[in-house]
């Protein structure tokens, strides 16, 4: 059976709001346990890891960025690329450029859409923690 990767606690809160590396961070994680396990979708299109020693909230973070960023926009496209290559460990540039090519993207699109989507992600992390509303 594979070595199920260590599953890191849950970031601890102290009153600071969600950062970008906050949410890059916590989407990758999930990308990573991935390659070594898989999911169910269950009642809801709730995410549910098929080992049971996993957190199911593990795999929280890609509904909410799926929730926020809308199935199938580009914004999303890009987030959950992102995290997959980050999560596979290989030359990130390199993978990305040939990710765009093989979709047509150009790279400037990519990382534009990715960027916008970790700034909604965040943005919306911090909305629903009630005490971070950005002041415009």
């Amino acid at each position: 059976m594979p070595r199920t990767p260590p599953v890191p606690d849950p970031p601890a809160r102290s009153g600071d709001p969600w950062t970008d590396a906050d949410v890059k961070r916590w989407l990758v994680i999930p990308m990573r346990m991935l390659r070594e396990q898989g999911l169910m979708a269950g009642a809801g299109d709730a995410l549910i890891p098929t080992n049971r020693d996993t957190p199911q909230a593990t795999f929280d973070i890609l509904a909410f960025a799926r929730t926020v960023l809308g199935k199938g926009s580009d914004e999303l496209r890009a987030v959950t690329t992102w995290a997959r290559i980050m999560a596979e460990g290989g030359d990130t540039e390199t993978s990305i450029a040939e990710w765009c090519r093989g979709w047509g993207w150009k790279e400037r699109s990519f990382y534009r859409r990715l960027n916008r989507g970790i700034a909604r992600i965040v943005e919306a992390k911090n909305r629903v923690d009630c005490r971070f509303v950005s002041r415009r």
